[in-house]
């Protein structure tokens, strides 16, 4: 088993299909199938062997598609890494990962010459880019350009893992999930088989490939059904629109804060998204007043799907083959067991909060050098997820919110999602995030950090009122600010966790 085989077998059986578009520049199965064998002989020609880490510290582009799947040609284990990361950043993650080869822009070179010294593991830094002096370092179109484009992938155990990803964590220093060929495979053939998905799909990618999501419902979706995947080497609303627009996309995934920035495009032909079909949303539990708003104005589906970097990453989905409830996070995946467990881990029935666990085939192999953090997370057999939900009597999963991020106000249990679906409700209010602050008498208590629409003004006073005559009177927000901007990471997710960290600070 090994995930590039889904690209030879479609450049096999369609190799002059475009698999993906890089704005103008059209890339077919082939020649993507090609440039990752080039990859492979050459790599192999370094020294690099099965089991060898290797990061790849690229922006939205082709490289980062060759290499990708390049390593996994020959059993390699794939880091992918923001290239927002810092040098802080990439000091850890490249350290702890020892990973031994780094593939990076050229032009972010120094960046890397100011850690090499603390990277013992570190034996080559390959660039992309042309031109200038690579101080000795190896250039990748040097390098590929005149190796083999015959590599037929390894034949690997399902087990073996194909990828680190880090978790951001909100304390101590992220832990690398190891995710196996199996777990990737799996996951992204029933994540497809629940979308429906299809080879005459046009989809576009907004995030960064280095994205869990953007590899699962983006990469191994699309090509495993192949499909076509328009690719933006950054999100700029404007630009993704037209793109959608011109070459009537159909699918694609992203976080909320995507969808709102869409909504707020002004009615004009160039910003057309009527050709959206399935559109997935994740990263957090998506407003019910966002996606009906998206819904009835580009006739799409909305498709809410659940998960994290630990779960490969799909627990559930609405499926398109089962019945919708939308308030929901759909029904969980084929072949993975769900339950909700109070804090003795004892099973709840249906209709109970607690934590939600899962087991099966998306559960990750473990944390990377981090036996402890493993055995925390899963307990024999079970991925402790960390969020609080639950489980209707037809099997149907909710989520209410992290573990960490629920308010415990005079003794009530208060979820902020609860708080941010009845804000964004609120034709004033763009953006909304509640988190929890100290308060001497009531323990925690809720406060909003708001967005206001363009040309909209409010009061705090007012937007009290508006959720006080909604909830009941132990949820009511107790402070409101107005901000220009909320926190978010690099697919758009909104962090509370930088909210809170930004209060402690004041």
């Amino acid at each position: 088993m090994n995930i590039a085989n889904m690209l030879e077998i479609q450049a096999f059986k369609t190799p002059d299909k475009t698999a993906v578009v890089f704005g103008k520049n059209e890339y077919s199965y082939g020649f993507l199938n090609a440039e990752s064998g080039r990859v492979a002989n050459a790599f192999t020609g370094l020294g690099i062997k099965k089991g060898d880490h290797m990061a790849i510290w690229l922006p939205n582009c082709l490289e980062f598609l060759s290499s990708f799947f390049g390593i996994l040609k020959l059993g390699g284990v794939v880091l992918p890494m923001n290239i927002l990361y810092k040098k802080r950043e990439l000091r850890f993650l490249l350290s702890n990962s020892k990973s031994k080869v780094v593939i990076a822009l050229k032009e972010d070179l120094h960046v890397l010459r100011q850690i090499e010294d603390d990277l013992p593991h570190l034996e080559s830094i390959v660039t992309v880019g042309e031109g200038g002096d690579y101080d000795h370092r190896i250039s990748f179109q040097e390098m590929t350009k005149t190796n083999s484009v015959d590599f037929p992938s390894l034949e690997l155990d399902p087990d073996d893992t194909a990828t680190i990803l880090y978790t951001s964590g909100t304390t101590g220093n992220p832990k690398g999930a190891m995710l196996t060929h199996r777990n990737l495979l799996m996951n992204a053939e029933y994540y497809a088989a629940g979308l429906g998905a299809k080879k005459d799909w046009v989809g576009i990618c907004v995030l960064p490939l280095s994205h869990l999501l953007s590899l699962a419902a983006g990469v191994m979706v699309m090509f495993g059904r192949g499909a076509t995947m328009h690719v933006m080497k950054q999100f700029e609303p404007e630009a993704a629109a037209r793109t959608i627009s011109h070459h009537r996309v159909n699918y694609t995934f992203a976080v909320r804060t995507v969808y709102s920035l869409f909504m707020a495009l002004p009615n004009e032909p160039q910003f057309d998204l009527s050709s959206l079909e399935v559109c997935i949303v994740t990263g957090a539990v998506t407003p019910l007043e966002l996606r009906n708003a998206f819904e009835k104005k580009f006739k799409c589906t909305t498709i809410q799907a659940y998960g994290q970097v630990e779960s490969s990453p799909v627990i559930s989905l609405d499926r398109m083959d089962m019945k919708r409830k939308f308030e929901s996070v759909g029904y969980p995946l084929p072949h993975i067991d769900i339950k909700i467990a109070d804090d003795a881990d004892r099973p709840l029935p249906p209709g109970e909060h607690g934590e939600i666990c899962c087991k099966g085939h998306c559960v990750m192999k473990g944390y990377w050098d981090n036996p402890e953090g493993t055995r925390a997370a899963i307990k024999d057999g079970w991925l402790h997820t960390g969020d609080i939900g639950m489980v209707d009597e037809e099997g149907y999963l909710y989520i209410f919110d992290r573990k960490k991020d629920m308010i415990i106000c005079g003794g009530y249990n208060i979820y902020p999602i609860e708080l941010e679906e009845l804000l964004y409700e609120n034709p004033k209010v763009l953006e909304a995030a509640v988190i929890g602050v100290r308060d001497e008498k009531m323990g925690e208590i809720p406060k909003a950090f708001i967005v206001l629409q363009s040309n909209a003004t409010a009061t705090e006073d007012e937007i009290m009122d508006y959720v006080k005559n909604s909830l009941a009177k132990y949820k009511k927000l107790r402070d409101i600010e107005f901000v220009d901007e909320l926190p978010k990471g690099p697919t758009g997710k909104i962090l509370r966790r930088r909210l809170r960290e930004k209060k402690s600070e004041g």
